[in-house]
């Protein structure tokens, strides 16, 4: 699920020794920047906590310690190649930043995932990023209900929705084929 939903984006993913295949997902992600980044302690975590609000993901907050050391671990490793991410979007103060934070408070009634597919979609993307967010759920373990009910409300969320009766004829169809394809390998 993260590298889909981060496919736009350069990044390294690498399990950690406590990764588990049940559904305990343990990885890293590490973002190459347009920057070299330079910042003392106090900006360092404001620049991580900036960057978990970004994120459509829950996140282990303890990597906002800037002298905190990873161990290696030879498991396994993937790769996204996409744009670099934007270091301004996270630094404090800058203007970009100012901006994010701004978004995010104007989005507060939004989840992270809710908020990270919204400010994705746009005129042209509407059903593509609408499936996506569905077959996320799908993915997360949802059953159909919890997840119909989701891209329910989600789609009363956007400013220009769907028809409910298109949702269900294709979003919704295509999440139920999901869950039942899922299903039938348990």
């Amino acid at each position: 699920m993260a590298k889909l939903l981060l496919k736009d984006y350069k990044c390294l993913f690498y399990t950690t020794k406590r990764h588990r295949e049940d559904n305990q997902d343990r990885f890293r992600i590490i973002f190459p920047m347009n920057y070299t980044l330079k910042m003392d302690s106090q900006d360092y975590k404001e620049f991580m906590a900036n960057l978990y609000e970004w994120l459509p993901f829950k996140v282990d907050e303890q990597t906002n310690q800037r002298a905190r050391k990873w161990l290696a671990h030879p498991g396994q490793y993937s790769y996204n190649d996409g744009e670099l991410l934007d270091a301004l979007l996270f630094i404090p103060k800058t203007t970009k930043a100012e901006e994010q934070k701004k978004t995010i408070n104007d989005q507060q009634s939004l989840s992270n995932m809710e908020r990270w597919f919204l400010n994705k979609t746009g005129t042209g993307n509407r059903s593509n990023n609408m499936v996506r967010y569905a077959l996320m759920l799908v993915d997360s373990g949802k059953d159909f209900e919890s997840v119909q009910n989701a891209v329910l409300a989600f789609n009363n969320k956007l400013q220009d929705k769907m028809e409910e009766t298109e949702l269900h004829s294709t979003i919704l169809s295509s999440a139920y084929k999901a869950v039942a394809q899922r299903d039938l390998k348990r």
